[in-house]
């Protein structure tokens, strides 16, 4: 995961990512946590990026903590305020060892950050970690890129164009499938313009996993999971399938 999440693409994150649903992702993770066993009030948000699902769900009465490893992206997370009950913290550290000294409800990876541990080392240092800071009866709910998806349709080029105010933001991404490695190697090249001059240019590569559906169970139940739902995301009524990249798992702490 090093050498993504740089200042230039941390500061057109939001912009880039502005008609993604945060609302709505954040009603289907509350959905899961109905299969919990007892009552969701403290929730550990791995990954948290710029804090967009954290300060909705604070403002939706949960008391929240952030964690991610840039300090770029974290910046712009503490810029923002709620105006819910819920408490707000953001804190440096990394998704695969992070400790909190109390346990939490739920621990959450949004967007994709399962899909950042592209080694089984990495991977199980995640699972590991999201069972550590979890009580017993807690959920973990994570959104992933659906392998059976992804080789049906493997990635190619897009070019995104997005205008804010004075600024424009040109997104160029080029996806590499390695079914090998069971992975795919993003370029992301973000210029950034403003008033028709260049203001930044910079690019980054993301690696990505995805996971099929008995491997991730298998993965859960070794780090003490209990699999609970295997959904589509952000729409959790219908089921995970090879038609549709996003998909999400709810597993219980046991």
């Amino acid at each position: 995961m090093t050498g993504v999440f740089s200042e230039a693409y941390a500061s057109a994150y939001d912009a880039m990512y502005a008609d993604k649903s945060n609302a709505a992702e954040c009603d289907a993770v509350i959905t899961l946590f109905q299969h919990g066993d007892g009552k969701i009030s403290r929730i550990l948000d791995l990954g948290c990026g710029t804090g967009r699902h954290a300060v909705e769900l604070a403002g939706r009465g949960f008391d929240v903590t952030g964690v991610d490893f840039s300090e770029a992206m974290l910046a712009r997370a503490r810029e923002r305020g709620h105006s819910g009950k819920g408490s707000l913290d953001f804190v440096r550290g990394d998704a695969r060892s992070y400790r909190s000294a109390s346990p939490f409800d739920a621990v959450l990876m949004n967007f994709n950050v399962l899909g950042y541990m592209s080694s089984n080392q990495d991977f199980a240092a995640a699972l590991a970690t999201a069972r550590a800071n979890l009580r017993p009866g807690g959920v973990f709910v994570a959104d992933f890129w659906y392998g059976p998806a992804v080789v049906t349709d493997p990635p190619g080029e897009r070019l995104r164009e997005i205008a804010t105010g004075d600024t424009k933001i040109l997104r160029c991404s080029r996806g590499t499938h390695d079914p090998d490695r069971q992975c795919i190697r993003i370029a992301i090249r973000v210029i950034e313009m403003q008033q028709g001059q260049i203001r930044s240019d910079s690019e980054e590569v993301h690696t990505m996993r995805y996971f099929f559906p008995l491997e991730l169970e298998f993965a859960l139940q070794s780090h003490g999971f209990r699999c609970a739902a295997l959904t589509g995301y952000p729409d959790i009524e219908k089921p995970a399938n090879a038609s549709h990249w996003l998909a999400a798992v709810c597993a219980v702490a046991v």
